[in-house]
């Protein structure tokens, strides 16, 4: 009896050990899927506010109107094609993979730093 309780434990601790990696994978897949949402959302941004339609982006990174739209549309590409796009853009790569929260943030330090350099010089 004992030996029989012996493996009901492990194959518990079998299955809890499957269900904690299928966790952590569904968690990486979300992880990643937001990931690639926000990439898409400021390619969006930044084309439109670059007054750029997704074929002259495509043009100029390239690649094809799909292959664009796709990636806007948050699909997983590679990073050598989201280099050419942020070059496309006139961008830094890592323009690409920020958060709003993160522009805010940047923003407001930008701000603080030149309202900073303006006293330092004098310029108010």
């Amino acid at each position: 009896m004992a030996n029989k309780a012996g493996k009901g434990y492990h194959s518990v601790c079998k299955n809890l050990g499957n269900e904690r990696e299928m966790t952590a994978e569904k968690t990486s897949q979300k992880t990643l899927s937001e990931f690639f949402n926000i990439v898409g959302a400021n390619i969006i941004r930044l084309r439109t506010g670059a007054g750029m339609s997704q074929k002259e982006l495509a043009t100029k990174a390239g690649a094809g109107r799909s292959t664009i739209l796709a990636i806007e549309s948050g699909r997983r590409c590679n990073l050598t094609m989201l280099i050419k796009i942020a070059c496309a853009l006139g961008v830094s790569p890592a323009d690409l993979f920020l958060t709003p929260s993160d522009h805010r943030e940047i923003t407001y330090k930008t701000k603080l730093l030149v309202e900073r350099i303006t006293e330092v010089l004098n310029l108010k």
